[in-house]
């Protein structure tokens, strides 16, 4: 079976970082890749036909299923787990 279908536990070993991820939708990993890429929120959500409410929603699901209380720490998650290349660096400004 390919490596996007489903197996039962008896056919494949779950490695460390898929138990740590959660399944998530092909416009949630876009979001993902755009903020790691250093955009805004609203540009990627602008991007992918979202509106503030819809953005806000998602990145909140992301939150939650990833475990997290920033988005920059689901962007961590999310590239540990392999879901997504590594985040741009990001410097903190004063």
């Amino acid at each position: 079976m390919s490596s996007q279908g489903t197996h039962s536990a008896e056919e494949r070993t779950v490695t460390h970082h898929e138990a740590i991820a959660p399944d998530v939708t092909p416009v949630e990993r876009r979001l993902l890749e755009l903020v790691a890429a250093g955009r805004p929120l609203v540009a990627a959500g602008a991007e992918l036909a979202l509106d503030v409410r819809g953005v806000i929603a998602t990145v909140t699901g992301l939150r939650d299923r990833f475990g997290v209380r920033s988005t920059a720490a689901a962007v961590r998650r999310a590239h540990a787990a392999g879901l997504i290349g590594a985040p741009a660096v990001q410097t903190r400004l004063s």
